[in-house]
């Protein structure tokens, strides 16, 4: 009973690490995979919105003609806002609110009021001045409030009020007011920003022409503001890539801890666990037994609630680490950063290490790992999946391995069995050497080596080892703990393990795969595409050899 308590509180601090650090990692990178995804959408709408409030404005109340292009314009509006409502309404349901998702789902609800705007614009019931607020109204700062992307909305709005005064004589003197207060606050603003986009003179000279005296909007306004404006917004775009870029080794390593806390944690709690199991097996107390049933009550027994709670606990760590390798590879799919990609890599290897460790303790417990495969798979894709999860695989050589196919079922055992035996290799072969990893067909099915260059092993050793193999349970100390998972992977599948000195030095641990978890190309190609049950990708998709 106090085993089983001392498991169990095991178990709920690792829950405790655990949860943090995942949490964590999730809030990280929802806010960066929203943010690659929403902004470029919310930029769309602005601009979208921008250019009906000039039409708009620029429309005369009661005239029968609208401006040229007035009709496409809203047609683009309803297009892009109409997209940013899907992609708000799909994130907002799978990840964290972010400042994206908020500034999204805000502009969706502000943009309701459009149909209602138009209407009124074109029946001639709305001031220009007042449409112009009204538009102004509904776009808002969705981009946030940054002095960069204030700056571009009030020169914006500049040029939307005087779009609205286009064609007369003269601004009137509440015109003039207005620019006075839009320029002036931009004025500011850019200098906190510390831009100056090309056309700045000649804007500013303009607008201190109208602010001080009556007179039409000048010819080069428009030529002027169309450069000022896209240069803004090409350094806002730049400006909030950058802080993207900057939080991308903040969430690699956010990742990476929660992989390494979540799977170190719930390793310790299988390995306790284990033991346990083992040692109420094999240390009954004979003594205690008639007194406890002397006395009326029962024995303890190993109880197999903690054992499903520690399987589920496993699984669910299982699924966490392969969606953060999805993660991570999706993040390295958008990023051009040759160093972050080297720490993008690196943190994917680190929960490849952990998702095998995981499928390790699980079917040395005797369960089945969640990651299958229904379809037959390349053995050669299972050989550098198995590289891919050593600590050295980069000094592990793959391209030696004859076409053939895995039945999806032999796919996991086989891929972790591979990986204990190159592991191994890479762990006695000095560090300057390369391990080797080839196949081909045998006589019994298929034959798969690995090849080192290190000092071999005794005639002791070697017995040793094939005794290792064979046993059922592990030795202490550590030393033989590889060979004895080889030898329960093979045991599962039926396949064969063989040990032998290299002539010219080395050790060769030879794999012999049965025939009948083999199946040939021209087979597994006739096997449905939509077969179910299966996991795309072997290895993470950064770490993928």
């Amino acid at each position: 009973m106090k085993a089983r308590l001392g498991v169990a509180l095991l178990a709920v601090l690792w829950a405790a690490a655990t949860v943090p650090a995942v949490a964590t990692a999730v809030r990280i990178v929802s806010e960066r995979a929203a943010a690659d995804r929403m902004t470029p959408l919310i930029g769309r709408a602005v601009l979208a919105l921008e250019a009906e409030r000039r039409l708009s404005v620029a429309a005369r109340p009661g005239r029968s003609a609208v401006p040229a292009g007035f009709a496409a314009q809203r047609s683009r509006t309803d297009q892009a806002g109409e997209m940013l409502r899907r992609a708000a309404d799909g994130w907002a349901s799978r990840v964290r609110a972010t400042e994206e998702t908020r500034a999204a789902d805000a502009l969706v609800r502000r943009m309701t009021g459009l149909p209602a705007l138009r209407a009124a614009v074109d029946d001639g019931r709305m001031e220009r001045r007042t449409a112009l607020d009204s538009y102004t109204g509904i776009i808002g700062s969705p981009l946030g409030d940054s002095a960069l992307t204030r700056t571009r909305e009030l020169l914006s709005e500049e040029d939307a009020l005087l779009a609205a005064a286009a064609g007369a004589a003269r601004l009137t003197d509440a015109d003039r007011l207005r620019l006075a207060e839009l320029a002036g606050a931009r004025r500011t603003l850019q200098a906190t920003a510390a831009v100056t986009p090309p056309a700045a003179d000649r804007l500013r000279s303009m607008e201190d022409a109208l602010i001080l005296r009556p007179g039409p909007v000048p010819d080069g306004w428009s030529p002027a503001f169309n450069t000022a404006n896209t240069a803004l917004w090409d350094t806002r775009t730049e400006a909030a890539r950058e802080a993207r870029d900057d939080s991308t080794p903040y969430a690699v390593a956010a990742i990476a801890w929660a992989c390494l806390v979540g799977g170190a944690g719930l390793i310790a709690v299988v390995a306790v666990l284990m033991y346990v199991r083992r040692f109420t097996r094999r240390a009954p107390a004979p003594a205690t037994v008639p007194e406890a049933a002397a006395a009326g009550v029962a024995a303890p027994e190993a109880g197999p609630g903690l054992d499903a709670l520690l399987r589920d606990l496993e699984r669910r760590n299982q699924s966490l680490v392969h969606r953060l390798l999805r993660l991570l590879d999706g993040l390295a799919r958008h990023e051009s950063d040759d160093e972050t990609l080297g720490e993008l890599f690196r943190a994917d290897h680190f929960a490849n290490r952990i998702r095998r460790n995981l499928e390790k303790a699980i079917m040395l417990a005797g369960d089945l790992p969640g990651r299958r495969w229904s379809r037959p798979v390349p053995l050669a894709d299972v050989v550098r999946a198995a590289a891919s999860e050593v600590p050295e695989f980069e000094r592990v050589s793959t391209s030696r391995i004859a076409p053939v196919h895995l039945t999806g079922a032999a796919v996991t055992g086989t891929m972790h069995l591979l990986a204990e035996l190159i592991e191994n290799a890479t762990t006695f072969a000095p560090a300057q050497t390369r391990v080797r990893v080839t196949g081909e067909p045998a006589p019994a099915g298929y034959e798969v080596t690995v090849a080192d260059v290190g000092p071999g092993m005794t005639e002791d050793d070697l017995a040793t080892a094939y005794a290792v193999l064979s046993d059922p349970s592990p030795r202490p100390g550590g030393t033989w703990w590889g060979l004895y998972a080889t030898g329960r992977f093979a045991e599962r599948l039926g396949i064969e393990v063989r040990l032998r000195n290299a002539p010219g030095g080395g050790l060769e641990a030879s794999v012999i795969i049965p025939a009948a978890l083999l199946v040939d190309a021209e087979v597994a190609a006739a096997v449905p595409d939509d077969a179910t049950g299966e996991i795309p990708a072997i290895a993470g998709g950064v770490g993928r050899l």
